[in-house]
């Protein structure tokens, strides 16, 4: 996609922001992925895309070796602040295909709110071949599931009007139709099995402020053209006052966990 790259950097642009507001993992989540990964208490995690490292923390605080990989320069630098009482955790300013693949070298390559910037043939085949011959491979996101919200319904004629692929979000979550290309490709992979999908529910309630802040964050919302953008947030401060500024959002984690297959090796290329 043409877009694509400048969309995926546009979050550096926001980094505070996004550690402040974005919605971190449940615990359950968390939990999870231990479990079905089957990752061992001295495991050694490769993180793809850690921003500032809301689900790094968890792992590291379960004591984990955790080498973080985040293109984003300023998003990089928040997850090393913030990681900082973590030594067995290492932040890198690189993004995962730029990075030299250290081969067999961990037990699970994990990746939150990140993977589906990746093309999904090159992203599971060098996985593949960092990961030890019993590693696993975690990928999660955050669906949001407001669409049956009064809220929701009161600012839809906005995102029909300026982001109309979000209004269509009733039918076809779009975060969520990317994230399902990654489950079909580890369904159809030679270098994973076992497949394993937990869909985990639950909400988190915003100040009017917060929510704005959370808007922010968004690629598509951040990279709206001038004056759509300035119409577009104004419209939705309007709603929001309306709604007494509080907004519960509903969301989905969708984890999908799968181990490599077999060994990987120089015969199976991920360039």
């Amino acid at each position: 996609m043409p877009d694509q790259p400048p969309l995926r950097a546009s979050f550096d642009a926001v980094a505070a922001l996004y550690d402040e507001v974005r919605p971190g993992y449940p615990d359950a989540i968390v939990e999870a992925i231990v479990e079905r990964s089957r990752l061992p208490a001295a495991g050694r995690i490769l993180e793809i895309g850690c921003g500032t490292g809301q689900i790094t923390r968890p792992f590291a605080e379960r004591g984990y070796a955790i080498l973080a990989l985040e293109l984003g320069p300023a998003l990089a630098g928040l997850a090393a602040e913030h990681l900082t009482p973590y030594p067995l955790v290492r932040v890198l300013n690189v993004a995962f295909e730029d990075w030299p693949v250290e081969p067999e070298a961990f037990d699970l390559v994990l990746s939150a709110q990140a993977f589906h910037w990746i093309e999904p043939a090159f992203g599971l085949a060098k996985a593949a071949q960092a990961l030890k011959p019993e590693g696993a491979i975690a990928l999660v996101w955050h669906i949001d599931r407001s669409e049956h919200t009064d809220f929701y319904r009161a600012t839809r004629p906005l995102y029909e009007r300026f982001l109309p692929s979000d209004a269509q979000r009733s039918h076809v979550d779009p975060l969520e139709q990317r994230a399902m290309r990654y489950h079909d490709a580890l369904s159809q992979s030679q270098l994973f099995a076992g497949l394993a999908t937990l869909r985990h529910r639950w909400q988190r309630q915003y100040t009017g402020q917060q929510f704005l802040k959370l808007l922010q964050t968004f690629s598509n919302h951040q990279t709206l053209p001038e004056p759509a953008k300035t119409q577009f947030f104004q419209g939705v401060q309007a709603e929001l006052a309306r709604f007494g500024n509080v907004v519960t959002c509903h969301y989905e984690t969708l984890l999908l966990v799968a181990h490599r297959a077999g060994p990987t090796g120089a015969n199976q290329p991920y360039q």
